[in-house]
């Protein structure tokens, strides 16, 4: 299994922290474009979404004439005061109540704000999206490269990916680094398969590719180091099973026409 690490956003590889043949775990990073103009832009959105001053000031006032407003009703009720000073009360304590909501949707945004600046930070990291070896690094320090590009290949030769298609309401349990039951499809070795990713089958509307990582070392004898070539039942939850009818699971393109895994039925 061969894994490429491509870059999540456009810029200048600034730092590399792993050579070629260094073990790596899954999340471990292997470097990163230049972070300082990302980082102060995150720096801003967190310190925006922190500060509650201009919140609180308007809960506060919100409260405060909602009691005065309350109060005014029961002094009117007792007719100490005429009905305008209702009509007063009632107008300042929408008005900062409103306040106080545009104070909540402000904060709504300033969220959105700082979750797009932190996907923005996070996007300038290299990690590793499986356990393995380095056996690529493929560009240089100072090296300015587009979004996408391929910069690093983490290689497992014991490590399969196998692709399953699945309904999209199967794929709701599918949480990444949960596990399913994973058997060789003569139903005499079962391990566990962790999920690495799910994504929509861009070729069938409605269904989703969970794909599973398999290590040979989880398989028990002897089905251990033999299994290139084997076809897999994936088991999910509210389902008979997902059969992968893929060749040769170390083949991690997502599975077409014929080929494609079985979609599995819904128990009665």
């Amino acid at each position: 299994m061969s894994e490429k690490v491509r870059a999540g956003a456009a810029g200048v590889i600034v730092e590399i922290s792993v050579r070629v043949g260094d073990k790596v775990k899954k999340g471990q990073v292997l470097g990163h474009t230049e972070l300082p103009a990302t980082k102060y832009q995150l720096d801003l959105a967190r310190q925006a979404l922190e500060d509650n001053t201009a919140l609180n000031a308007a809960q506060g006032h919100a409260q405060a004439w909602e009691a005065t407003r309350a109060e005014t009703e029961e002094a009117l009720r007792k007719r100490r005061v005429e009905k305008p000073r209702l009509d007063w009360a009632t107008g300042m304590e929408q008005f900062h109540r409103g306040n106080y909501d545009a104070q909540v949707e402000r904060k709504k945004v300033q969220r959105i704000q700082y979750e797009y600046w932190q996907e923005q930070y996070e996007a300038r990291f290299f990690r590793a999206p499986v356990d393995g070896v380095v056996t690529q690094i493929l560009h240089d320090l100072g090296k300015s490269v587009p979004v996408a590009t391929h910069v690093f290949t983490i290689s497992d030769d014991q490590s399969y990916l196998v692709p399953v298609t699945v309904p999209e309401e199967y794929a709701a349990s599918a949480e990444t680094n949960s596990t399913f039951p994973i058997r060789v499809s003569n139903g005499r070795h079962v391990s566990r398969g962790v999920v690495n990713s799910v994504a929509d089958d861009p070729k069938a509307p409605g269904k989703k590719i969970i794909t599973l990582l398999v290590s040979e070392k989880d398989f028990p004898t002897p089905a251990s180091g033999d299994l290139s070539g084997s076809k897999f039942d994936v088991l999910l939850p509210q389902a008979e099973s997902a059969v992968t009818e893929t060749g040769d699971p170390r083949d991690t393109s997502p599975p077409t026409g014929d080929t494609a895994p079985k979609a599995p039925a819904a128990k009665p």
